[in-house]
């Protein structure tokens, strides 16, 4: 277009040429051009009539056939040429779409609920031991104020303490506290799918204060918050202790003090990028919807302490003497009688 509108000022061919780099022949062909010039990029790699159905028909059968298998048999059978990317934007257009349930995003309002969770933190140091360490991760679903206990199992009786230890760190127990459906709260659920809560937890529930909530089955989306927090204990959290020096004998109490500082130095002080607000701030706004913890709960929770089960070492010598019986005649004894 720029080329025949100075075509059309009086440039010549020539001038044209010079202007814009090219030959003489390449410009007459582009000023005789009635409309810009179109190309027509070739694609080898689009599937042939007889591939084509192939595959409608393979998808027909089993609409979530993997794709790597259904290019597979294109190469062996149907001497397709292409890649499997350039296969796979075609088979997106083939494949009919999953309808999935919409997503749901929801928040709370201060005070109202809580999410809590286990997390697997893998093997530690603890009391001079390598152990299998687990952390109970409890989160305020409004300010996102989490807090972290750790142990050395997920029983019943540790879960239940540990809850109590974290919404006391977060200042309270909120109206509502949601978990999965973990055996240390959830026994069972009804024909149409309601969770059946454990007796202890229910117990528990009533002296904390709190109504005891239970995710839908397969429906892991629901508690996201504390999720989130989980995963970041163990991207976050773990590798930040790993750049320090641990105490020569470090037990579950120290691992829950490194998680309150990390949570005040790392946690706290940062906007949240959904609710756009700073944690420690809407925590503080938080504090006063919080049901402070009764004390003798407290106490129960903090005397229940995991211990380390010692190996029993058995003397040698009176284990061999227990293999030796001597052999009596009942006859000895009516004599001694």
């Amino acid at each position: 277009m720029e080329m025949k509108a100075l075509h059309h000022h009086g440039w010549t061919v020539t001038a044209l040429a010079r202007e814009f780099g090219l030959c003489r022949d390449t410009v007459r062909r582009e000023l005789s051009r009635e409309g810009p010039a179109r190309y027509v990029r070739a694609k080898p790699t689009n599937l042939t009539p007889a591939q084509l159905a192939h595959v409608e028909r393979r998808i027909g059968g089993c609409a979530t056939i993997r794709g790597t298998d259904l290019h597979q048999e294109l190469v062996e059978h149907y001497a397709y040429a292409g890649s499997y990317p350039s296969f796979q934007r075609q088979l997106r257009l083939l494949r009919p779409a999953v309808v999935r349930e919409p997503e749901i995003r929801f928040e709370t309002d201060p005070g109202h609920q809580a999410q809590t969770d286990w997390g697997h933190m893998g093997v530690w140091p603890v009391d001079g031991e390598p152990r299998e360490l687990f952390a109970l991760v409890t989160i305020l679903g409004y300010s996102r104020r989490p807090a972290v206990r750790f142990a050395l199992d997920r029983t019943r009786t540790t879960t239940l303490t540990r809850l109590a230890l974290t919404l006391d760190d977060l200042g309270g127990a909120t109206n509502h506290v949601l978990s999965d459906r973990d055996p240390a709260f959830v026994i069972g659920s009804t024909s149409d799918g309601r969770a059946i809560f454990a007796p202890e937890w229910i117990d528990w529930a009533a002296l904390l204060g709190v109504v005891p909530k239970a995710c839908r089955p397969y429906r892991a989306k629901t508690k996201g918050k504390v999720e989130r927090m989980v995963r970041e204990v163990k991207e976050s959290f773990l590798v930040w202790l790993t750049g320090l020096a641990l105490p020569p004998m470090v037990g579950v109490a120290d691992y829950d003090a490194l998680a309150a500082q990390w949570i005040r130095e790392r946690v706290l002080p940062r906007r949240h990028r959904t609710t756009g607000l700073v944690v420690a701030a809407a925590w503080e706004a938080e504090l006063t919807q919080l049901t402070p913890l009764p004390s003798h709960v407290i106490a129960a929770a903090t005397a229940h302490t995991t211990t380390v089960q010692r190996p029993v070492v058995v003397d040698i010598t009176q284990r061999l003497a227990g293999e030796h019986v001597q052999v009596r005649d009942l006859a000895d004894y009516e004599v001694a009688q």
